[in-house]
């Protein structure tokens, strides 16, 4: 193997979509990797947590002394990285220690052995080999793709989401009630905390994904509690929301100055805090998936824009030339480039250029920052689809602003063409669906079922969306399919069903030319595959299907069951529930069917004690 590419990680680590490259999203909202480090070289914390910055991963450092410590961490580690040798303690006792944690964990924990990156140098070095086959060597280029496959694999392990939690901050109980009532209908969990302090203490302890807190609070108030929460919080990015009696414009301006993402008035209504926080949530999970493409042969500006941007939740890539950054673009299809101009093998401009005529980075915006700021230039910019201009030196907040708000314009121009498109084919169901009237209503049953499983999974506010596109079309192929099949009245003989089973190719195909469609044809495609590979059209099998059209199999073949047909009548609740158990994992993937069991028998486990007291 060439230096610099990443290994595979060997089983058990990796199984299903992280083998083969493909993410998978049940991971809940505001969840985690953690690594935990165990070094004893100061060197390494810096770069190591630059990595883990990057790429969104929870760490922690421990020095080998302390590696016992490891078996009683809260959350537990996903994965330890170690170093191949120590001053003051022998590498191989150290890997017992993280063994024995594992076992008590009831699980196999990822070794990483992280080795200095030598030209020329072999992966499988001498020294990994020696402390055992199931340690994963790794270097300064090779941890981001072991992480990411780590990630991946850390996601595949979570089957049902818990409960979206929040920290509410405030030493009162009276509005502690309140906000718990007003949030309680849109499944959010409400922790609290009394004080500034106990809130710092528990978001070092635990994820949440939002804070709310008053501004008034004993000792630090909550607007220093913002400030902290913003330059301490090395995770994901958290949404901070004041809540304050004041109106005043100066005490609005003196929240956001100190970093707030909202504010909001303590006379607000349920409804106005519910949709207030499913929008900040909406925003960071959207955050999560944005790529910014940082090009300039600058380390220094480099640097400056990837930790600005990476701490306000965004994914950042970075490069020191046009064709690194051209590259890089194709593998990733980053959502914004920002560049310079003036950079050697291919300018700016040039970089521009052919990003234009790539396919697959038409949506891609393009903002230049350049020491260039004649009218000659910016107009150039504006001839290739440039969407700002920077002239330098810039302020780098304010170019964070402006990325931001060509993303949310971006968001809305998708989110308005879909529903476009969406309400379009809708009514080409309900024309289709009109004809037949047992299956009146199909599509809109089966699509509220799976949007309810997608959100008890844990799903993004992106593959919800294309799940429920998705599955409003995912029938529309039978608008290719002749009467005398779709509504006979009797069992359909082997030919008929053959011919039935052409609609999801059909409909595919009749969307195919909507390039905004992409990410939704899969599910449409392979709504009919089977976990086990007997299904159709392609006779795939387990997680090679994607998650969407795993998710609207179930949502439709449970309403096929409960619903008269001509031939038969609808079976009980009960019995379409047992028939879903026992095919899980044949017909059904074992990990949808669990989460739509435990979603409709209602047997979620009880909500756990808050993580602090209440206020007496």
């Amino acid at each position: 193997m060439a230096p610099g590419q990443p290994r595979r990680l060997r089983q058990p680590v990796l199984s299903g979509h992280a083998r083969t490259g493909k993410r998978r999203h049940l991971e809940p909202p505001g969840a985690s990797m953690l690594i935990v480090n165990i070094i004893d070289i100061l060197f390494y914390r810096a770069f190591l947590s630059k990595i883990y910055l990057t790429a969104g991963v929870d760490y922690r450092f421990l020095s080998p002394d302390a590696a016992q410590e490891l078996a009683a961490l809260d959350p537990p580690a996903n994965a330890v990285l170690v170093q191949d040798s120590y001053a003051g303690c022998d590498c191989r006792d150290l890997l017992g220690t993280i063994r024995e944690a594992g076992r008590k964990a009831g699980r196999e924990l990822p070794i990483l052995c992280l080795r200095p990156f030598e030209e020329g140098q072999h992966q499988e070095h001498q020294a990994c080999q020696i402390l055992g086959p199931e340690v994963m060597p790794v270097n300064r280029l090779t941890l981001a793709g072991v992480l990411a496959e780590l990630k991946a694999a850390s996601q595949a392990r979570q089957p049902v989401a818990g409960p979206r939690e929040i920290l509410f901050v405030d030493a009162g109980r009276t509005l502690l009630h309140v906000v718990r009532a007003a949030l309680a209908s849109s499944g959010f969990r409400v922790v609290s905390a009394r004080n500034a302090e106990d809130a710092l203490a528990l978001c070092r302890r635990h994820a949440f994904e939002l804070v709310l807190t008053s501004v008034l609070l004993p000792g630090m108030s909550g607007l220093e509690l913002c400030r902290k929460l913003k330059e301490d919080n090395a995770g994901p990015y958290l949404p901070v929301i004041m809540l304050s009696s004041s109106d005043n414009a100066l005490d609005m301006d003196t929240a956001f100055n100190y970093g707030a993402d909202d504010y909001l008035l303590k006379s607000f209504t349920a409804e106005m805090l519910s949709k207030k926080v499913s929008e900040h949530l909406d925003i960071a999970e959207r955050k999560r998936h944005n790529k910014i493409l940082v090009v300039d042969d600058s380390k220094l500006i480099r640097e400056m824009l990837r930790h600005n941007f990476v701490k306000n939740g965004h994914c950042v890539l970075t490069a020191e030339n046009g064709a690194k950054a051209l590259e890089l673009a194709l593998a990733e299809q980053p959502d914004v480039v920002v560049t310079d101009i003036e950079m050697p093998e291919m300018d700016g401009y040039e970089l521009c250029e052919h990003i234009r005529k790539q396919p697959e980075l038409r949506n891609t915006l393009v903002v230049i920052m350049s020491a260039r700021g004649h009218a000659s230039d910016i107009k150039r910019g504006e001839r290739l689809g440039v969407s700002r201009y920077f002239v330098k030196p810039f302020d780098v907040e304010k170019m964070h602003l402006v990325v931001e708000q060509l993303l949310g314009e971006s968001y809305r121009h998708l989110k308005k063409e879909h529903e476009h498109v969406l309400s379009s084919m809708s009514a080409l169901i309900t024309a289709l669906e009109a004809r037949d009237e047992y299956t009146k209503g199909h599509t809109a049953r089966v699509s509220r079922m799976a949007m309810r499983l997608g959100r008890a999974m844990g799903l993004g506010e992106r593959e919800l969306r294309n799940l429920e596109i998705g599955s409003n079309l995912h029938d529309i192929g039978k608008i290719g399919v002749r009467d005398a099949v779709l509504l006979k009245p009797g069992r359909l003989t082997p030919e008929e069903y053959a011919i039935i089973q052409e609609h999801a190719v059909i409909g595919a195909e009749i969307l195919r030319p909507i390039a905004s469609l992409a990410p939704v044809l899969p599910l449409i495609l392979l709504h009919h595959e089977r976990w086990d590979g007997r299904g159709y059209p392609t006779a795939i099998s387990g997680e090679d299907i994607p998650l969407g059209a795993r998710i609207i199999a179930i949502a439709d073949a449970f309403d096929a069951m409960t619903t008269d047909r001509p031939y038969r009548k609808g079976m009980p609740l009960s019995q379409a529930l047992d028939i879903i158990r026992e095919e899980a994992g044949r017909q059904f993937c074992p990990i949808c069917a669990e989460a739509f069991l435990t979603m409709l028998d209602g047997e979620a486990a009880a909500p756990r004690e808050d993580l602090a007291e209440e206020p007496a």
